[in-house]
């Protein structure tokens, strides 16, 4: 029979055997492929005879081969499994992430910072089979159309970009990470094969955007190099292979490309885009003026003569999608011209006009110089209730100095809503809600 195998020890006509063991070095297969930097040995083993007499083995080995016969006298082939660096930057979010004219990136906790649940958030899965460093950074993709993949409908219409983006990285588990004081850190530093980390970005908006602007923001991650253990220090940059050796961790990008232009296929980069929606409270602030009655017609077509009262009626409307907490607002009398009425009168009032003070208030007590409704702003104004508000929709109160709210103080009028818009139920101190509408009326005696 013919040899396979040439050996200065075979003869013509031996019978030959050949054996191949392989054997894993340290290191076992993981669900994303066999750890990078693993030795994989094997050591052939060649049985053979010659006429009808069995010969002593021979073992295999590298390079110039081996020719000497017993176990032990061969060397196993080893080379080593390369660094397959592979990973996704997916985007958490299923909808826009609230945010408000004004928000800043600043330290979490502080007044001017986002909330935990003013951030766009993301997921970095390390695919590959080695521990990596990533660098994390952020880019606004630009403005018009674009494609965020979590969303329904995933294309957005983006119309301006945040002041500064930084990224914040989970100190936790991902899974139902919240950002919170722990979450400090701003790369992610040796996140193992199959694993994943949560990442937060956290822009700031310009106070000048208004309600439902859009912007699209996106994170990319770059692998590092890991010194395999959390060391606190993001690793250099990783180089692709250009040959291959077998004693050699070869450095092979497998990512796929990403959302941003210039995120293409295998260049160590992956990123993945969240869009911002402004949600915010749109105040208008109006003042009208009714006259009520004057000493010549009473109520019948009244004129602005000396004598008449005339109300104003300063209304804030909130038509935006949140929530506004209102501070104070203040109104100053030219007193040289008018008189403060303490004694608010209304249109059923208008018949007993006389020169001086209306003679009965409609609430019933001297010294109630302001009215108060709370309305809608698709309703008319006192109507209906309002849940969690004691007292609304119409309230009088007095012009004297006190815990109302709302003060005339020669010649400024002064209403802080902190008080006139009471926390009571779900409602907070001062919160004109979204569709809401407070108004204040108070009237003067033109001299």
């Amino acid at each position: 029979m013919k040899s396979l195998f040439r050996n200065t020890l075979v003869k013509p006509g031996a019978a030959i055997a050949l054996a191949v063991a392989g054997l894993l070095s340290a290191g076992t297969a993981q669900a994303l492929g066999v750890a990078s930097g693993t030795n994989i040995t094997n050591l052939a083993t060649l049985n053979y005879s010659v006429g009808t007499v069995a010969q002593t083995l021979i073992e295999s080995k590298d390079g110039a081969g081996n020719s000497t016969s017993g176990l032990g006298n061969g060397a196993a082939t080893t080379f080593k499994v390369d660094n397959k660096v592979n990973f996704l930057v997916t985007t958490i979010d299923t909808n826009f992430v609230s945010v408000v004219p004004g928000q800043t990136t600043g330290t979490f906790g502080a007044p001017s910072s986002a909330t935990a649940t003013q951030v766009a958030k993301f997921l970095v899965s390390n695919t590959g089979n080695s521990t990596q460093d990533f660098e994390l950074t952020t880019l606004f993709s630009g403005t018009g159309a674009l494609t965020v993949s979590t969303f329904t409908p995933t294309i957005v219409t983006d119309n301006f970009d945040p002041s500064a983006c930084t990224v914040r990285v989970e100190s936790g588990s991902s899974t139902g990470a919240v950002y919170d004081a722990t979450d400090t850190a701003t790369f992610i530093d040796a996140l193992a094969a199959d694993a994943t980390k949560t990442v937060y970005v956290i822009c700031a908006i310009p106070l000048t955007r208004v309600n439902n602007d859009i912007a699209v923001v996106s994170l990319t991650a770059e692998a590092r190099v890991s010194g395999l253990v959390a060391d606190g220090a993001l690793g250099a940059v990783l180089v692709a292979a250009v040959a291959n050796t077998q004693t050699g961790v070869e450095i092979v990008f497998a990512d796929t490309a990403g959302t941003e232009a210039g995120d293409i296929a295998r260049d160590g980069k992956h990123s993945s885009r969240d869009a911002l929606r402004v949600k915010t409270a749109s105040l208008t602030v109006s003042k009208t003026t009714t006259t009520v009655c004057d000493p010549l017609n009473g109520s019948t077509v009244p004129m602005n003569i000396p004598g008449a009262f005339v109300r104003y009626t300063i209304t804030v409307a909130n038509g935006g999608s949140t929530s506004a907490t209102l501070g104070t607002i203040g109104d100053t009398l030219v007193v040289a011209n008018v008189n403060f009425d303490t004694d608010f009168v209304t249109g059923a009032d208008a018949a007993t006009c006389v020169i001086g003070s209306p003679s009965v208030p409609l609430s019933g007590t001297a010294g109630n110089g302001f009215r108060v409704v709370l309305g809608t702003t698709t309703a008319a104004a006192g109507a209906p209730a309002f849940t969690g508000r004691t007292g609304y929709p119409q309230f009088f109160t007095s012009d004297l100095a006190g815990n109302d709210g709302i003060d005339f103080s020669t010649p400024n009028i002064t209403a802080n809503f902190s008080n006139v818009l009471n926390a009571t139920g779900s409602a907070l101190a001062g919160e004109l809600r979204a569709g809401e509408s407070v108004s204040v009326s108070y009237q003067v005696q033109i001299k």
